[in-house]
């Protein structure tokens, strides 16, 4: 046996691979189906607003499996936990797949999101408990890009898709993917030692929550990325329906606009961290935000050609991309005693936004209803910059040691 594979049991190139799949896997099976989401109205005989349930269902289902798999993974070890997930994972996609009517579909879509959360706070727990120093930052910074792009270029395979199979074509393939990920599961080794695990109740595990959010420095610092992800998802769960059935665009031209957006977030990220502070950065993106909301908002209206409507909506995601760096930056910065809650609750409440966005864009006119969403969604983020980088609120609030 090698130095490497002694340090590393689990194989270097494996543990990219996999945590690569699994970050990216929680966004594919909420995202990955989008462009399908205006043929499921005709599939099921229903309305907009219940097929963008389905998409609300999901993420309600990731934000809550989030808060519940971090601690009982932190007690009970991360193999057997992300087994059973994936196992989970397959049987109701398969329930998906076969769903007689739209309520029964969203239902197993809520379980198929709680399901497939495991991935992603197993990812983040395996990262952390396989790696230090540059390599764990390496593969945080892995975890954060894919995270951050994954959930807008899965729609972009799935219209791909869509090019030759049906809405349930992109189930079948995640269900692939699931089956392969169950295979690299299977061999791998556990990460956390039985010495370290949590050896509190499961009760006082999920008492961490509590104390996390009573440090007002993460919570202003949270409000930022909270009020972001309601703008993101908002553009999420409306844009197939503004593209595709407002402009009638094919469900691959809708990919493509999608993956333009998702070079605006990628390029905000990248700038944002040529800043000379993450203070400046976070004020410039959210009056940026707000900017292009106020144009999105105006555009919407009116109902103006798909090339300004799409202009406005890159600058709006550029500054998306630009926020998120420095706000996830701030938020963890100010928990490091109880990191993982930390990673939980904003991974959590940033889905929850997700479930309440969904439902509204599809309410009366998805054009209006997106404009206002984006509007709101925008200033509330400017409100939390403001108080999070005021001078009264510089001083870091120490954070609460379990």
């Amino acid at each position: 046996m090698t130095a490497t594979q002694k340090k590393y049991p689990n194989g270097y190139v494996y543990l990219s691979i996999m945590l690569g799949m699994l970050t990216a896997f929680t966004p594919f099976v909420t995202d990955f189906y989008l462009p399908a989401l205006p043929s499921l109205t005709d599939y099921f005989s229903a309305s907009a607003s219940s097929v963008q349930m389905s998409l609300t269902m999901s993420m309600l289902g990731l934000a809550c499996g989030q808060l519940l798999v971090g601690p009982i993974s932190d007690k009970f070890g991360r193999k057997k936990l992300l087994i059973a997930s994936l196992v989970v994972f397959l049987v109701t996609t398969l329930l998906c797949l076969f769903a007689p009517n739209i309520w029964s579909f969203n239902l197993y879509r809520l379980f198929q999101g709680m399901a497939g959360s495991g991935g992603l706070v197993i990812s983040r727990s395996v990262t952390t408990d396989s790696f230090r120093g540059k390599l764990l930052s390496k593969f945080l910074a892995l975890v954060s890009a894919i995270n951050g792009i994954a959930p807008v270029t899965a729609p972009v395979f799935g219209g791909i898709l869509l090019k030759f199979t049906s809405w349930k074509g992109t189930f079948v393939a995640l269900l692939v993917i699931g089956v392969v990920l169950l295979g690299l599961a299977l061999r791998f080794t556990e990460t956390l030692a039985e010495r370290r695990r949590s050896q509190k109740s499961l009760l006082s595990t999920f008492a961490l929550y509590g104390k996390v959010l009573k440090n007002g420095e993460y919570v202003r610092n949270l409000m930022i990325f909270v009020t972001s992800s309601f703008v993101l998802f908002a553009y999420i769960s409306a844009s197939p329906f503004i593209f595709q059935v407002g402009y009638g665009f094919s469900p691959m031209m809708f990919s493509f606009v999608f993956a333009l957006n998702a070079v605006g977030i990628g390029v905000g990220c990248a700038l944002s961290s040529q800043f000379s502070e993450d203070l400046k950065a976070l004020r410039f993106g959210a009056v940026l935000l707000v900017i292009a909301s106020i144009v999105a908002f105006s555009l919407l209206f009116v109902k103006a050609g798909p090339i300004w409507v799409e202009a406005s909506f890159f600058v709006l995601l550029f500054s998306f991309g630009l926020l998120q760096p420095p706000a996830t930056a701030q938020t963890l910065r100010t928990e490091r005693a109880n990191g993982g809650t930390a990673s939980a609750l904003m991974g959590a409440l940033g889905f929850m936004m997700g479930s309440i966005a969904s439902p509204l864009v599809g309410v009366g006119d998805t054009f209006q209803t997106l404009g206002i969403a984006l509007l709101v969604g925008s200033v509330a983020v400017l409100f939390s910059t403001l108080v999070a980088t005021s001078s009264r609120y510089k001083k870091v609030t120490a954070p609460v040691v379990a």
